[in-house]
């Protein structure tokens, strides 16, 4: 092609396929010499008034990439630069390898030239350099452009150094000047650079909570639990801090006595439907029973500490009810105690501390929404097995701690009102057999 018709007719050739960056490749790596090769890019630069300029571009664009040797690329493109207005010179480094090499070249280029470049320039995965990962990562947020960034590392978040990290996901949860729609975020890439990030001590208790929260609804799961990284700096924080807890509530609920909240406490009205979202977010995501001690026990009388705070100054915001049936949401996700019956001590004690219709309200409906979605067989036998595993609970505790067997007492009761019903279907279905 290239004897009998030329340049022109290897251009020609791109355009007509759908492989102009192999065809460029080649030229570049099998056919064409150094002063060749500047002369070819040159003519397959898109035209003025191409109706579809990317043939070229990709034909220049596997061109520039095949070369292995920095150097030789670079005394290419300074050819290239003599030969080509600024603007243009810039349009043309977007199409070289998204490397070191060429951001110096972007360096020496007018300011106008210089934006051009970081503004559309398309990262790759850097896989050569850690340095060159974190550099792309730095010039990329100087443009306003985080998910770019995220986009050229996120195979590889761990050679970040842990601030950076974290001043890249900041920038992304505030946005940038990248294009909607680019630069999705995948939740595994997503859960890995918050894994990298957990492991650091560069990075505070804090800090880590309040980006998680950015992230929460990425992290966290409808439903509440769920395998995977999840939030637990900010369940720590919460942990350390209940007025975040009772902010939940404030942010989603209303004050039962009509009321004013205090400034301090006042959601700002073109607030309220957002931050009513992220506080549900929040309290749907909360899995971790708070009052440890330092070695990671859950201790009663911490967890009573706790929850004293939250439901006091929930009580003086109008909102004491709605606040116990938040915690006997969380309550719900306890795990079992040592004879194998829910809630563990911990929480039963603090339970029967409360004894509220509110806080077994919440309790019942975590419990049952617990269940999660499951397959179902004819009738109600699953419904039946729960029952028992709950008239079980109930027995097992009446004496020592009755207002929890009173829960379990009534989830009995919704699971036998539950299988009765899947009978009297299943009865159904079969006579209409």
């Amino acid at each position: 092609m290239l004897d009998a018709q030329g340049v022109d007719g290897v251009i020609q050739l791109a355009e007509m396929g759908k492989a102009a960056a192999q065809v460029g490749w080649l030229m570049a790596r099998e056919i064409l010499d150094e002063a060749a090769l500047a002369d070819f890019i040159l003519r397959a630069l898109p035209q003025p008034g191409d109706n579809d300029p990317w043939p070229r571009r990709n034909l220049v664009l596997g061109a520039l990439r095949s070369l292995p040797d920095d150097a030789k690329r670079e005394r290419i493109l300074r050819q290239l630069k003599k030969k080509l207005p600024q603007a243009a010179f810039a349009d043309l480094l977007l199409l070289a390898p998204f490397r070191r090499s060429t951001w110096l070249m972007v360096d020496k280029l007018d300011k106008a030239s210089r934006q051009a470049y970081w503004e559309g320039v398309a990262p790759d995965w850097i896989h050569e350099s850690d340095d060159e990962s974190s550099e792309a990562v730095e010039r990329l947020l100087a443009a306003e452009r985080p998910r770019a960034a995220f986009a050229s590392i996120r195979h590889k978040t761990d050679v970040l150094p842990a601030t950076l990290l974290h001043k890249l996901l900041t920038k992304m949860a505030e946005g940038g000047k990248d294009k909607e729609g680019t630069y999705q975020l995948e939740h595994y890439h997503v859960e890995q650079a918050f894994s990298r990030l957990d492991k650091s001590n560069e990075v505070t208790l804090e800090e880590k909570a309040r980006l998680e929260f950015a992230y929460i609804d990425a992290l966290s799961h409808p439903g509440g639990r769920r395998e995977g990284y999840g939030i637990p700096n900010l369940e720590k924080y919460t942990e350390a801090n209940p007025s975040l807890f009772t902010q939940a509530i404030v942010w989603m609920y209303r004050r039962k006595d009509g009321g004013e909240d205090p400034p301090e406490w006042k959601t700002p009205a073109e607030n309220v439907q957002h931050l009513a979202e992220r506080g549900y977010k929040l309290l749907e995501a909360i899995d971790r029973i708070p009052g440890h001690d330092d070695l990671g026990e859950l201790q009663a009388e911490r967890l009573l500490k706790w929850v004293t705070s939250v439901r006091e100054t929930c009580a003086e915001l109008g909102r004491g009810d709605i606040a116990d049936v938040c915690l006997g949401k969380l309550f719900a996700g306890a795990p079992e105690g040592t004879d194998g019956i829910w809630p563990c001590e911990p929480v039963r004690e603090v339970m029967e501390e409360i004894q509220t219709e509110a806080l077994g309200s919440g309790a019942h409906t975590g419990l049952y929404n617990s269940r999660g979605v499951h397959w179902r067989g004819e009738g109600g036998g699953q419904e039946r097995d729960l029952a028992e595993k709950y008239r079980k609970g109930a027995r097992a505790l009446q004496y020592s701690h009755p207002f929890v067997a009173s829960v379990h007492t009534s989830m009995a009761k919704t699971y036998e009102h539950e299988a009765t019903h899947h009978d009297t279907e299943a009865g159904i279905r079969r006579r209409m057999r």
